[in-house]
């Protein structure tokens, strides 16, 4: 399951790059729920994601404004 898996991620990355033009570094917009899941079963995003993805991959974050009256 691991191989197709891995050969799926690489099909989809490289029509991405052809039809949109997409280049490295890949920038990754990840939120608080998928940070939270990665951390509660142990999983090393920025080591993982560059492995996943093919490429060298930018984390990137959302800011989050605690006060809604600002």
């Amino acid at each position: 399951m691991k191989i197709t898996r891995q050969k799926h991620a690489k099909k989809n990355m490289g029509f991405y790059k052809h039809n949109f033009q997409f280049r490295e570094p890949f920038q990754v917009l990840v939120d608080g729920t998928f940070c939270h899941a990665a951390l509660r079963n142990k999983i090393q995003i920025r080591e993982q994601l560059p492995g996943y993805l093919g490429g060298a991959t930018q984390l990137c974050t959302t800011r989050y404004l605690y006060s809604r009256y600002v």
